[in-house]
């Protein structure tokens, strides 16, 4: 006979509460756009109901050292009409592994009797470590949103419920303020992959960007007056069980995660690593793509031609005039003291010159072309039809361990730049470049892998990777820099001085990373590899 299940909560304390799931994707529209969502044919369609309208107001707490949402979490009370609801949710609480472009988020809510919060449920077990005791005496209001909120059930099919919310209104911190013109997707049942189909459904009919920043990401920026910061890639973490399929599915879901991730930062212009950060997304997209190309095809966002590339050459005039600043004239301006106006006025002339290549990365980044890429290869990805739909031979292939591919794969990779820096002594500018190349290929490869073995066997490996392509990089930037300043000299002639003078303490530099570059190539070259 089966016991009852015993309740070990103390008398008086609140019972355990359950986390809900919240899956959702949030695009940014044009206010001017925003009232035709919800009267889109293809959405009214599809619908379950009327269109649901609510004004909601929202106020969000925090202790003032923002305890809470540095801990990773945020408490807000939400007033809808006469009800008022305590919510605690997680600011983002996706895995690495989760899909690029969905968040991904636990929450709780209790409706609690007025505006103010209700310390009383954060005593149950679940939540009660969330938010310390101690801080609940010093929470505070840090920012309101108001807005007006358009609902509707969506059903694509019969498995697949979709609640879209339509907002529009604001989020208020002081005297600053944000728009909110946005759609939420949010995941009812159903595949994720159903998220990017109807997402690019939306994207067709009314421009779209894909929002990277929840509602209290946003508001504690306007209370901090903090820009953006760039996110560098975090590990990948495949295992030796990870199989090839779900190895790619991984390794495309981090780039697009990694591309997404910087894009505030790189509109803010606050700090030029966010628009450096895209490019190394993108780049590591094109080579997982090339690298799984016999297996798992190329995805339908890439077969009229390679928009990846084409991004990615729209963001590189912008970053070439950041290397000129920060590898070029920064250092510089460091060893040579005597010049220094000169080399203050040629840094101001390189900032304008940089104005026109930064909007225009700007407007790459915000086109409806780069979200359309990022959403359909998003939706390629999470249908899984390159999966489920390969012939026998393939799907076997893709149901084999990846640790089992990926040293022949990583042989080939590592062959072909052995033979592209065979003659690295006698190699001129444009070998080298090749070299470069080939071995920055082999880098990402090389990280896309590193988790399937010991750490202790990958460090030796890639530092010595890593060493001599940071020397053939700064090679190529030099000379990337030195066109640069050779044109500036043309365009503002009374620059030219500090200039010419910059291309040639570059060149020394470049000079002396040449005659360390046959030491570099041995140590890469007669090292052992870690597969």
């Amino acid at each position: 006979m089966s016991s009852a299940p015993q309740n070990n909560t103390p008398p008086g304390a609140p019972a355990a509460v359950s986390a809900t799931r919240e899956v959702e994707m949030k695009l940014h529209l044009d206010p001017r756009d925003l009232p035709r969502v919800a009267d889109l044919p293809a959405l009214k369609e599809k619908a379950e109901g009327a269109p649901a309208v609510r004004d909601l107001r929202t106020v969000y707490y925090d202790t003032p050292d923002r305890r809470l949402f540095l801990g990773g979490v945020a408490l807000r009370v939400r007033q809808d009409g006469d009800r008022f609801v305590q919510t605690l949710k997680t600011i983002n609480a996706a895995t690495p592994g989760d899909s690029a472009a969905v968040a991904i988020r636990k929450k709780w809510d209790w409706a609690i009797p007025t505006a103010a919060p209700d310390m009383t449920p954060l005593d149950a077990e679940g939540v009660a470590a969330l938010v310390p005791e101690d801080a609940r005496a010093a929470l505070v209001p840090q920012f309101t949103t108001e807005f007006r909120r358009t609902t509707l059930l969506v059903r694509p099919d019969a498995l697949t419920s979709i609640e879209v919310a339509v907002d529009d209104g604001q989020i208020t911190a002081g005297n600053a303020c944000a728009r909110i013109s946005e759609v939420e997707l949010e995941l009812k049942s159903g595949r994720i992959g159903r998220l990017f189909d109807l997402a690019l459904t939306l994207q067709r009919r009314v421009p779209v960007r894909i929002g990277t920043e929840s509602k209290a990401e946003i508001g504690d920026r306007l209370v901090t007056g903090r820009l953006p910061a760039p996110v560098l890639p975090e590990p990948l973490g495949l295992t030796p069980v990870t199989t090839v399929a779900e190895a790619y599915r991984h390794i495309v879901r981090h780039g697009l995660r990694l591309l997404l991730a910087n894009e505030a930062c790189a509109l803010a212009g606050g700090d030029v690593e966010g628009l450096h950060q895209m490019r190394v997304a993108l780049r590591r997209l094109r080579t997982a793509i090339r690298l799984f190309r016999p297996l798992a095809g190329v995805p339908d966002a890439c077969r009229a031609g390679n928009d990846i590339r084409r991004v990615s050459r729209q963001l590189g005039p912008a970053r070439d005039w950041d290397v000129l600043l920060s590898h070029g004239i920064g250092p510089f301006a460091a060893t040579e003291k005597a010049a220094a106006d000169a080399i203050a006025a040629l840094t101001a002339a390189v900032r304008e010159a940089r104005r026109g290549p930064a909007l225009a990365a700007v407007e790459a980044i915000q086109s409806p072309r780069c979200t359309g890429l990022i959403l359909a290869l998003g939706a390629w990805l999470e249908d899984g039809a390159w999966q489920s739909g390969a012939a026998p031979e393939v799907r076997a292939q893709l149901d084999r361990p990846m640790a089992e591919l990926s040293g022949p794969w990583l042989t080939a990779q590592h062959a072909k730049a052995l033979k592209a820096g065979r003659d690295l002594d006698k190699a001129d500018a444009a070998a080298r470049d090749r070299l470069r190349r080939r071995l920055r290929k082999l880098r990402h490869t090389a990280e896309f892998f590193r988790g399937l073995h010991a750490e202790t066997a990958t460090v030796p490996f890639i530092a010595a990777l890593d060493a001599l392509l940071a020397a053939l990089d700064a090679e190529h930037d030099a000379a990337v820099a030195g066109g640069l300043l050779r044109r500036l000299s043309v365009d503002r002639p009374e620059h030219r001085p500090a200039a010419e003078a910059t291309a040639r303490w570059l060149a020394k530099q470049t000079d002396k990373r040449r005659k360390a570059l046959p030491g570099l190539w041995k140590a890469f070259r007669d090292g052992p590899v870690f597969w």
